[in-house]
């Protein structure tokens, strides 16, 4: 389908090239064919309207490592498929083996997202059927991403990834990406045709799985596929394109070494450059988590040598020669001197492990080493590290450092924009956050072109406003005005729960009130008997005492004691009377009113423990842990569409394109709208 128009800032872009890089040769670099990578065939339509000659080279990433996660699997099989949440699998890292459905993305709405917004995460947790693994499992995954995972205890690289080892995974992976992308088509044709497009791709990686040898490799599959998607999106094979590996690309050998590509490495080796260099390094990564040189040991540089069948090692420089990081143990290489040029470099390593080595810059010298000779072609959002890179480069041209490099071509597609060009017959039936979102269930896919911005933006304003509500009562007039269900008849029932609670605590507190008068009652005689008590003992010292006394002298004396005795029974009489009738009643007054006391406190444990307290405050919890699930639901939602729908709209899987519009509709509506800027390194 040829293009109608193009967007001012491409053609701007475009004139720009055409008279400053003639003849430089576009390349596309990606870890995987399945994601998003093939879309460029957007830029390839582009370069065929208005570059025609020009070269675009679409590469696969393949010396990086592959996909590794922490969480115990307990499989028994060395490469599978798994969804990536903030729970189990928080720290799984994809590369090279990720997937997404139509509408699906790698955004994980984590529990510090919840908490922002008001959700209380760990107290529905506590509640929730299965614990809070399950909460994890339910509510922070991502939706419609899944990744393969390497399973063995070492890393390994993703050219080493033996294809008759990933094949299953990889099978079951498209499988469920193709179920789940097929489900979200509503209208029988575009169903039928999005099944064909769905059996053409299996059937390129079912036939490459079966005729390839025990020696392919995960990045061959992905280079033999590249060139089959280009042409399945542009409907006839691309001209002037070319398909490589970063393998390839960055093979380090005495045949190579000069090319400009490893200029760069250069800077790091030669005694007069390296400490500018290093410092320019350091500088740039301080403070963002990246390692600073020194932590990598002593003599490292920016850069990695893949080596074939042993894996990936910074290289560090030695006084006789270089040492790779290899795992588990390091490579020593050594010769008669320190490694000053990028001869001698390639001379070691290739008389160590022949002419097969790759070496690739880290995170931050990556980009320099391509752009040295290539327009890299980028998505927008694509390599969060290019800041840093050019943190580093400011830092070495300010050291009278500077490369020549030539700058990047970033890509800004109106993905879900260009939908509206879709035929009227095609229907989309929506996952349930986006058919919470759009407020229907189906949707053309024109019209959800037409209206996704508006979607966003009101879905971006309900996570604003779901911050607001602090108390129950609040959330649940929230939800209400959200149509969310009507949560009327349930402010209606925690409000009668409360006031059930008030009653019984005016109740309780009325007992409340009677409890704290006989105690302070109870006080009052405690110290009466006290008091009754201490007169008593000094009556005891001031009349019975002495009498007893002289009645103990008289009787050693051996005279008669009758008139002191009865003296005594006098006192004692009195003493009954005074002391111990009064004390007695006291006591009784003491034991009644415990016993009273006691009596109002289980009066008042029936009110506030009783089943009618019991039921509001049940009733209570309940309303609370639902509403409070439910604002869960929206911020889901909300975040998912948000997130999903704007990261979508930059990096859309490219299969999507032909599933939707087998016509080709879709992809050249995004052509037509792609906006595209020069990003200098």
């Amino acid at each position: 389908m040829p293009l109608s128009s193009t967007e001012p800032s491409m053609l701007t872009m475009l004139e720009a090239v055409r008279a400053q890089f003639p003849g430089i040769p576009f390349l596309a670099l990606g870890q995987t064919a399945l994601w998003d990578e093939p879309t460029k065939a957007v830029w390839r339509r582009l370069l065929d309207a208005h570059l025609p000659d020009a070269k675009l080279i679409a590469g696969v990433h393949d010396t990086d490592y592959f996909a590794k996660t922490t969480a115990h699997l307990g499989d028994d099989q060395p490469y599978v498929m798994l969804p990536h949440n903030d729970g189990r699998t928080r720290d799984l890292w994809s590369a090279a083996g990720e997937l997404s459905c139509l509408f699906g993305s790698e955004s994980v709405p984590t529990r510090h997202m919840f908490l922002q917004h008001g959700v209380p995460f760990d107290w529905l947790a506590q509640g929730y059927s299965g614990g809070k693994d399950a909460l994890y499992a339910d509510a922070t995954v991502a939706w419609g991403w899944r990744g393969i995972v390497h399973t063995e205890s070492h890393n390994v690289v993703a050219r080493d990834v033996p294809t008759t080892q990933i094949g299953p995974a990889l099978l079951e992976q498209l499988d469920w990406g193709f179920a789940e992308s097929l489900a979200c088509l509503a209208d029988p044709g575009t169903r039928e045709a999005g099944e064909r497009t769905a059996r053409t791709i299996r059937s390129w990686v079912t036939e490459f799985l079966e005729t390839c040898s025990d020696d392919c490799r995960l990045g061959d599959l992905y280079q033999t596929l590249l060139p089959k998607f280009y042409e399945l999106l542009l409907g006839a094979p691309p001209a002037h394109f070319e398909t490589t590996s970063s393998t390839e690309l960055f093979r380090f050998s005495r045949e190579t070494c000069s090319l400009p590509r490893f200029e760069i490495v250069n800077t790091f080796l030669d005694p007069a450059t390296r400490a500018a260099a290093r410092r320019a390094y350091d500088r740039a990564v301080a403070g963002s988590g990246i390692y600073t040189l020194d932590e990598f040991g002593e003599g490292a540089i920016p850069f990695d040598l893949v080596v074939p069948g042993h894996g990936r090692g910074t290289v560090r420089l030695t006084p006789r020669g270089l040492i790779v990081q290899t795992a588990p143990n390091p490579t020593d290489l050594t010769q008669a001197g320190p490694v000053r040029t990028l001869a001698e470099m390639a001379e070691v390593i290739e008389s160590r492990f022949g002419p097969e080595c790759a070496l690739v810059g880290k995170a931050v010298t990556l980009v320099d080493m391509l752009a040295a000779e290539f327009l890299v072609v980028f998505h927008e959002t694509a390599s969060g590290y290019t800041t840093l890179t050019q943190t580093f480069n400011t830092g070495l041209r300010e050291a009278g450092l500077p490369l020549s490099l030539y700058p990047l071509v970033r890509l800004r597609y109106p993905t879900w924009d260009a939908l509206a060009a879709a035929p009227p017959t095609a229907a989309l039936r929506l996952p349930a956050h986006l058919a919470q979102a759009f407020r229907q269930e189906t949707v053309g896919a024109a019209e959800f072109g037409a209206r996704w911005r508006g979607v966003v933006e009101d879905q971006r304003r309900r996570l604003r406003e779901s911050r607001a509500p602090r108390k129950v009562r609040e959330l649940l007039r929230f939800l209400d005005s959200q149509g969310e269900g009507c949560w009327c008849d349930r402010l209606e029932e925690y409000e009668s729960a409360l006031n059930t609670l008030k009653e019984l605590a005016g109740q309780s507190g009325v007992l409340g009130d009677r409890i704290a008068e006989h105690r302070r009652q109870l006080a009052i005689w405690r110290q009466e008997r006290l008091a009754l008590e201490a007169r008593k003992g000094e009556d005891w010292r001031a009349n019975i005492q002495p009498l007893r006394e002289r009645i103990r002298q008289a009787e050693a004396a051996g005279q008669d004691s009758a008139r002191l005795q009865r003296d005594v029974d006098r006192q004692l009489a009195i003493r009954a009377t005074a002391f111990d009738v009064p004390l007695a009643e006291a006591r009784e007054r003491i034991t009644a009113t415990r016993h009273l006391i006691a009596e109002f406190r289980r009066q008042r444990r029936l009110l506030e423990r009783g089943p009618e307290a019991r039921q509001a405050r049940a009733r209570i919890e309940a309303i609370t842990r639902e509403a409070q699930m439910a604002r869960l639901r929206l911020v889901r939602d909300a975040f998912l569409t948000v997130e999903g729908l704007e990261h979508t709209n930059y990096r859309p899987t490219a299969w999507w394109l032909p599933m939707v519009t087998p016509g080709g509709e879709w992809l050249s509506a995004m052509a037509a709208g792609t906006q595209a800027r020069l990003e200098e390194l």
